[in-house]
Formats: C-alpha cells, structure tokens, sequence
C-alpha cells in the first residue's frame, strides 16, 4: 500500500532589522478590492504599476503601499519588531469622495483601527505596538458606502526592529 498526503510547511522570511519599510518586505499574503496592491505607488486602476506617487492631503510619499478597499496585505516581523508607524489615507488621485477605514491586526489580534477616514481628512498618522508580533496585517474595510473611490494609502509605512 502507498499513502501519499500534502504537508504545506511554512517557511518564513528572515526577521527585519532595523527601521525598514513594509513595501520592501515581502508579502506573506495580499488582495485588493480594484487591481493589485502597489508598493512606492498609488492604486491606480487595473494594471501594476498603473497609479501615480502616493499622495495623501496633498503630501507626497516616495515609500508606502497603495490599495484599495477592500484590502489586506499580511507580513512576517518575526517577533522581532516593536514599532509600526505609518500615515494612511486616501489618495489624493480620487476625483469623488472616497472613505476607508484602517486596520492594525497582529497575529490574529486587533491592534489598531482608524475608524473612518475620508477624502477630505487628509492623512492620519498610525503608530502601533507589535512588541513579539510575529505576524502583521494591514487591512482596509470600506467606509460603509461601498467600495468605489476607497483609494486607501499606507504613506511611509514602516517598522522598528531589533
């Protein structure tokens, strides 16, 4: 007799070091509510690659993560990280009312959320304590009004670690 089972083993990334910013880890998962999620970039539309710079209440962003509600984007900090800090909003290429709220969610547990952010607010500044995360997802829910015009930014997102 022959027994043959799939075994998925999860085998995760090196531990950041320093101050390093979440668009240069890689993503243990993503999805998106309009096109891909976009690293240094806004949204856009369909295409990777196809937004602009972000660009939150008029401040320009040359690092962060561009989405669009509904998303989620999860990464490895290996426990090893104390600090998330980032300024979200939505992006200043929606030509009509978006709104977007931001979540915080480390490794399972919620850590932080906004509430809702609209267009016209400008960027909120996050800061968070992952002290022995392992694992940390940074998801946006839509303002309650649908999904059309939730161009959600995460402006210079980035960690602080060992």
């Amino acid at each position: 007799m022959h027994v043959e089972e799939a075994v998925r083993v999860f085998v995760p990334p090196p531990n950041p070091t320093g101050t390093t910013y979440v668009s240069d880890l890689p993503f243990l998962s993503e999805s998106n509510g309009w096109g891909p999620v976009e690293r240094d970039g806004s949204n856009g539309e369909m295409n990777a690659g196809d937004g602009g710079a972000i660009s939150i209440g008029g401040r320009t962003y040359a690092k962060g993560i561009g989405t669009h509600a509904p998303s989620e984007i999860t990464v490895w900090l290996g426990g090893v990280c104390t600090q998330l800090q980032a300024d979200v909003g939505i992006d200043d290429e929606v030509t009509q009312s978006g709104s977007a709220a931001f979540h915080v969610v480390g490794d399972g547990r919620p850590l932080a959320d906004t509430g809702i952010i609209r267009s016209a607010d400008g960027a909120r500044t996050v800061g968070v304590d992952v002290s022995g995360v392992r694992t940390v997802t940074l998801r946006v829910t839509d303002g309650g009004d649908g999904k059309n015009f939730d161009h959600a930014d995460w402006g210079d997102a980035r960690v602080t670690c060992a």
